[in-house]
């Protein structure tokens, strides 16, 4: 499964938590990385239902979770903020998204 930067930071910069659910067809198991907060739970990133057991679902969507969550951004953030103009407007930015979630 491939994880886009923009969904891996999402991860990294917010409450995340696993949800498993379960496919009628197959009867198989998969899992979604959701956005928590304010129990809004948007989901993230998601799975094809792979696995033979919610244990084997939830211990792998938790696992890339946790995985992603101690990965180091700075490099590519940088990069992103010089490519929308520096830091000042990347605070601007953050300033007016911040305000429109409230």
């Amino acid at each position: 499964m491939g994880l886009s930067l923009l969904s891996a930071m999402q991860i990294k910069g917010n409450e995340t938590l696993v949800d498993v659910y379960r496919d009628k067809e197959s009867g198989k198991y998969g899992y979604a990385i959701i956005h928590n907060k304010d129990k809004c739970c948007r989901p993230i990133v998601s799975c094809n239902p792979a696995y033979d057991s919610i244990e084997d679902a939830l211990n792998a969507g938790t696992e890339l979770m946790n995985q992603v969550k101690e990965l180091d951004f700075s490099p590519q953030r940088k990069s992103l903020v010089n490519t929308i103009g520096g830091e000042e407007i990347a605070n601007t930015i953050d300033s007016i998204v911040q305000a429109s979630r409230n």
